[in-house]
């Protein structure tokens, strides 16, 4: 009776100890509550003040890329660009490390929920990383620069792919016996904001032939990438043109991206067989069945993985206004939360065949666990208790990894006008499906000046 007590005890213990040390486990959203107050008030001076204040108590260092990355976008958006690239740069880095780091840690990754990994930023983070950087080297009047960004996004497009393959064979390698991850491809492989944005750097800098195959290309990527375009393609033929008139490009970031949300699966055994169910809606309905050799029946568990969750935007057209009279309406380049959408699906799959695998680990290694103590306990009401308690203590070191930057844009606008040099009013209306008026943007006495150069004038609404 005495060991049964000690034992009562210790469970108790590590249980209470694994829920408080479990914070390492669970993401926080608390530390952007304040802040997205202040975004949608569009004083992204204290938005940054205060996101600096959350970073000892919400980020450690194993989030120090979404630190940078949220720092260097609110940074951006505040026209703060020095500092915009130096967050965005400090983020840019640490991806490239981490991701050399977890390729050398190999199966150590596989015994680990992602909370307790350093996170290394999604695909399309690590992407977009590069186009903001462009645009606060290009306010700062730094073209090559920006230029170089460019094309370094171009480059990671082919090291992501093969990034992907060695996850997959290192996975393959690893967990053949139980079959292999599901293989997933992906069509985006060219951005027509990246395009947009050197079309304009290079002919700034007088390379014509280069804007003009940056044109083209931002065309293309709409015939080629249908699924992630499936919007009307923008037209930009005179932008290039020598007309006499002055050029103004506009590029406008709208909405807030994706983030992500949790699913969460059960497990049942039975001989060499594993059913999993999925809760949707409160309801247990069931999802796959899956052979797996050796497994005993009767095994229950827990897990939850990350789902994209798309934010949208409730602008729906941006007009533009010269000197009081309505002279163009701009049009979507580009939907960022699709394409955050369609590179988490490699990893989701990735996540969701290491979530199961460590979970069926845990439970059997569990499962192993209370027979021996069932044989000290006699079983009985004490043997149920070390169950519902180890049962807990699996499952909650199971919580899905919902980390992810929450200042990225859903979707970029992109527009021009001709216009005679001089001083101007310029305005961008917002308006939503109603056409209701959500917000403007003044830009009053604005100096157009005699040049061949385009003009870019960059918005953001966060709404």
């Amino acid at each position: 009776m005495e060991f049964t007590k000690v034992l009562y005890k210790y469970f108790l213990i590590a249980f209470l100890f694994c829920l408080n040390g479990c914070s390492s486990m669970l993401t926080s959203v608390e530390q952007y509550k304040l802040v997205d107050k202040l975004v949608a008030q569009e004083n992204y001076a204290q938005a940054i003040s205060t996101f600096e204040k959350s970073k000892k108590q919400y980020f450690s260092e194993k989030d120090r890329v979404l630190y940078w990355i949220d720092l260097g976008l609110l940074n951006h958006y505040a026209q703060d660009d020095s500092n915009a690239i130096m967050n965005l740069h400090l983020a840019d880095n640490a991806i490239e490390e981490l991701y050399t780091k977890s390729i050398s840690k190999g199966v150590t990754s596989m015994l680990l929920n992602d909370n307790a990994l350093d996170y290394s930023g999604e695909d399309y983070e690590n992407l977009y990383i590069n186009v903001f950087k462009a645009l606060s080297y290009y306010r700062l009047g730094s073209s090559e620069e920006a230029l170089i960004e460019i094309r370094r996004l171009i480059e990671k497009f082919v090291e992501l792919e093969q990034k992907y393959q060695k996850e997959i064979d290192l996975l393959k390698d690893t967990t053949s016996v139980h079959g292999n991850v599901e293989e997933v491809k992906i069509n985006f492989y060219s951005s027509a904001l990246s395009h947009f944005i050197s079309m304009i750097l290079f002919y700034n800098d007088q390379s014509y032939d280069d804007a003009r195959i940056s044109k083209e290309k931002m065309y293309e990527v709409f015939e080629t990438q249908k699924e992630l375009y499936n919007f009307n393609k923008p037209n930009f033929d005179t932008l290039l043109n020598f007309t006499g008139k002055s050029k103004i490009a506009f590029l406008s970031f709208l909405g807030k991206g994706a983030q992500k949300h949790e699913y969460v699966f059960s497990i049942d055994t039975f001989k060499d067989l594993l059913v999993i169910s999925v809760n949707e809606n409160g309801k247990w309905l069931q999802y796959s069945s899956t052979e797996w050799v050796g497994i005993n029946g009767g095994l229950h568990a827990k897990f939850a993985v990350p789902k994209m969750m798309k934010k949208g935007s409730i602008v729906d057209n941006i007009e533009i206004f010269v000197d009081g009279k309505h002279v163009s309406n701009m049009s979507k380049i580009e939907s960022i939360e699709d394409i955050a959408f369609e590179t988490f699906k490699r990893d989701e799959a990735i996540i969701y065949f290491k979530s199961l695998t460590r979970t069926v680990t845990k439970a059997i290694a569990n499962e192993a666990l209370n027979k021996e103590l069932d044989k000290k306990t006699g079983g009985g009401s004490m043997g149920g208790l070390t169950r519902l308690l180890s049962g807990a203590l699996i499952y909650s070191t199971e919580n899905a990894d919902l980390r992810i930057s929450h200042y990225f844009p859903s979707y970029a606008y992109a527009g021009n006008v001709e216009i005679n040099p001089g001083v101007h009013n310029i305005e961008l209306v917002y308006k939503s499906k109603n056409n209701a008026i959500i917000a403007v943007d003044k830009f009053e006495n604005y100096k157009v000046e005699k040049t061949k150069n385009i003009n870019l004038i960059e918005t953001v609404l966060l709404k």
